[in-house]
């Protein structure tokens, strides 16, 4: 780093994200490097504020395309205002709801509890059945707001094959032991990232060959083409993943694992 500029590790840590999101910020457009003698990649201290603003917007509910069309013609703070205030409602909706179900629930107990003995109650069955039903309703909140993500990418048809393939793997009751094994992979490959693990370590190609493994059984399923369309969309989860539209796993972990398997692939 010079008195006035950056390298992208130095811009990573002071922005509090990884070199892979700025190169994948840089292809997009939203930021622009300079080159220093040696080629590599430098920012001016302007680019920590420019990256503060994109975070900004995307916690407020903007894809990074709609970002990029506000820095190419900035959006007025009257506008943004408005589309942080719709983000906004349909939280306070989404929280009114539940409030308004847990309220209905803690009603109904207290009526049982307060009868007469000869009313059944089973405290521990009835929370197990509730915890179920809670999880249930999140599980359906969050196909409602990855839904218009999967028509864009996906027919009805593949659609329903795809949910069919999810609702074998991934229950919203039980955890099956499959879900369990992509929840350690997964934590595992966010942990290997944080220790700056390269893509062509040992380490890393071991995390890459076990998610080939686990991966199968649901590739096998779906066929070609539909994986194909799979892999296309999280490529591009950067576009549309906002605080309550979130994939399983995160785009750094994605391209982790994509240039581990490449290199895994190619290997002798």
């Amino acid at each position: 780093m010079t008195a006035k500029t950056l390298t992208i590790g130095e811009l990573a840590k002071a922005s509090a994200t990884t070199p892979r999101t700025l190169r994948h910020f840089e292809a997009l457009g939203l930021i622009k490097p300079g080159r220093a003698e040696n080629g590599r990649r430098v920012y001016t201290l302007q680019a920590i504020s420019t990256l503060a603003r994109i975070f900004l917007l995307k916690r407020m509910g903007f894809s990074l395309a709609e970002i990029r069309s506000l820095e190419l013609k900035p959006a007025s703070p009257k506008d943004i205002i408005e589309t942080q205030l719709s983000l906004l409602s349909a939280r306070k909706t989404v929280l009114e709801r539940t409030i308004s179900q847990l309220r209905t629930t803690h009603h109904l107990i207290s009526d049982q509890l307060s009868g007469s003995e000869s009313q059944i109650y089973d405290g521990p069955m009835d929370l197990v059945a509730f915890c179920l039903l809670l999880r249930e309703g999140e599980a359906i909140l969050e196909r409602e707001n990855i839904q218009p993500v999967f028509e864009k990418y996906f027919t009805a048809e593949e659609q329903m094959a795809w949910q069919t393939q999810m609702d074998r793997h991934f229950p919203t009751g039980d955890r099956t032991s499959y879900q369990v094994l992509w929840e350690r992979l997964i934590v595992r490959c966010e942990d290997a990232l944080a220790r700056s693990v390269a893509p062509s370590a040992p380490e890393a190609q071991r995390l890459a060959k076990e998610w080939l493994e686990l991966q199968k059984p649901l590739q096998d399923a779906v066929g070609p083409e539909l994986w194909r369309k799979t892999g296309t969309m999280y490529e591009d989860m950067q576009d549309w993943q906002t605080p309550e539209r979130q994939a399983p796993f995160s785009p750094e972990v994605f391209s982790f694992i994509r240039e581990a398997a490449t290199l895994l692939a190619g290997a002798p």
